[in-house]
């Protein structure tokens, strides 16, 4: 490859970080492709808006995702297929959420317009008309649009938490997609999530005190940025993180969240730390589906104990744990792929100690600098069966060396000692 093809593709990779996601780029193709035509009737629709908003609506494809031949087609569409075409975008403009990011994006591309404003605002004004949107809602965004051109973050923020008193819901990740500068956060003291609903963090937020969580009640955790003192007790309710960061500065209890009996705990693309307070999670029943999630600085007990039904860990990442990362026990199957454990310290299994009777497959796992006083530096087996998998793995700078894994069943084990 010559030196400038290098220059110019690390120059493309460098726009792709500096590109901002859409909040539904990870809808459908087909989605997508009717989102964006709608937005296109604003930017393509007019002559005048065509020749000034064209390089802002090339931006939003690309942080949609919107395949560049497409284009062609939407031009097509808009000139020989527009009612067909209309019809079907406002059937996927369902949801007050999906409404919200639409009427964001026509925002986006009129703050460009100069030439074309009295079009703009006649198509935002039919769209608001189709959506049947309320006063304050419309009120809203103007007045949040002309904040966020403005830089005014006080006012923004004034705006929204007006609209939030009014009853009405926008969420933070859609509101920083608006106006990027926009900062919020929120505070609360001891929380109770009733039977029936679901209370969700999607933005900064400090808490002081515990979250409990009623049979039949949800928590969701959406791209928030918590701190906590306190801890999370789930009883029959339903758990989800995702795309967030969770500090815990002070924790009594021995696990931060206690899972009593929930169907499922899903945490994905997360920040879990511990902060040497306690381990994370125990979970006594149900599944645990875990992926892409680092956690970091257990202390006193292990990062994860799981009693449950089934378990799985797909490239998570493990660091500094002074009691070890996992626990598998009771008739709990587990599952563990592409994830690296790192510094961790034991009796018996420094990174993962198993008293299962079910099956646990450890594929593909980097295990380094753990250590235990007596077996099993990376994992321990403490029944000697079928269905103990170790395959793939390498084990790196652990102590004791002889015994890195101890109780995997024959041919079922495959360690490299580096």
């Amino acid at each position: 490859m010559e030196e400038m093809d290098v220059l110019k593709y690390l120059k493309s990779r460098q726009n792709e970080l500096e590109r901002v996601n859409h909040p539904f780029v990870n809808r459908s193709l087909n989605f997508r492709y009717l989102y964006s035509y709608g937005v296109a009737v604003l930017a393509l629709g007019n002559m005048k808006s065509m020749s000034e908003l064209d390089g802002r609506f090339d931006y939003f494809m690309e942080c949609i995702a919107l395949p560049k031949e497409q284009r062609e087609q939407i031009i097509v569409d808009i000139n020989n297929h527009f009612e067909f075409r209309l019809t079907e975008c406002i059937r996927v403009l369902k949801t007050k959420e999906v409404q919200y990011c639409f009427l964001i994006d026509l925002y986006l591309l009129y703050n460009q317009a100069k030439w074309s404003v009295e079009y703009c605002k006649k198509v935002i004004e039919n769209y608001v008309e189709i959506f049947h949107m309320s006063e304050p809602e419309i009120a809203f965004f103007k007045e949040f649009n002309d904040a966020a051109v403005k830089r005014d973050g006080k006012r923004a923020r004034d705006y929204y938490h007006r609209f939030r008193d009014m009853g009405f819901d926008i969420s933070y990740k859609m509101l920083r997609y608006f106006f990027p500068d926009f900062t919020d956060e929120d505070e609360y003291q001891d929380i109770i999530v009733l039977a029936g609903k679901t209370f969700c963090l999607d933005k900064p937020t400090k808490i002081l005190g515990d979250i409990r969580v009623e049979r039949g009640g949800s928590l969701l955790l959406d791209s928030a940025d918590i701190s906590i003192d306190g801890a999370v007790l789930v009883d029959g309710g339903r758990i989800r993180f995702r795309d967030t960061k969770l500090y815990i500065g002070h924790c009594e209890r021995d696990f931060f969240l206690t899972v009593k009996d929930a169907a499922v705990v899903r945490i994905e693309n997360s920040v879990i730390d511990c902060n040497g307070q306690c381990g994370f999670l125990r979970q006594k029943a149900g599944r645990l589906l875990i992926e892409e999630t680092e956690f970091l600085r257990s202390g006193f007990q292990r990062m994860v104990a799981f009693y449950g039904t089934y378990a799985e860990f797909l490239r998570c990442s493990f660091s500094e744990g002074t009691a070890g990362f996992i626990l598998a026990g009771g008739s709990s199957q587990v599952k563990f792929a592409n994830c690296d454990f790192f510094h961790a310290a034991a009796e018996y299994g420094g990174a993962v100690f198993s008293e299962s009777i079910d099956d646990v497959t450890i594929k593909e796992c980097s295990f380094r600098s753990c250590t235990a006083k007596y077996l099993g530096s990376a994992v321990y087996f403490k029944h000697l069966k079928l269905g103990q998998m170790v395959k793939d793995c390498v084990c790196r700078d652990c102590f004791p060396k002889e015994n890195a894994v101890f109780n995997a069943y024959g041919e079922e084990f495959d360690l490299k000692i580096r």
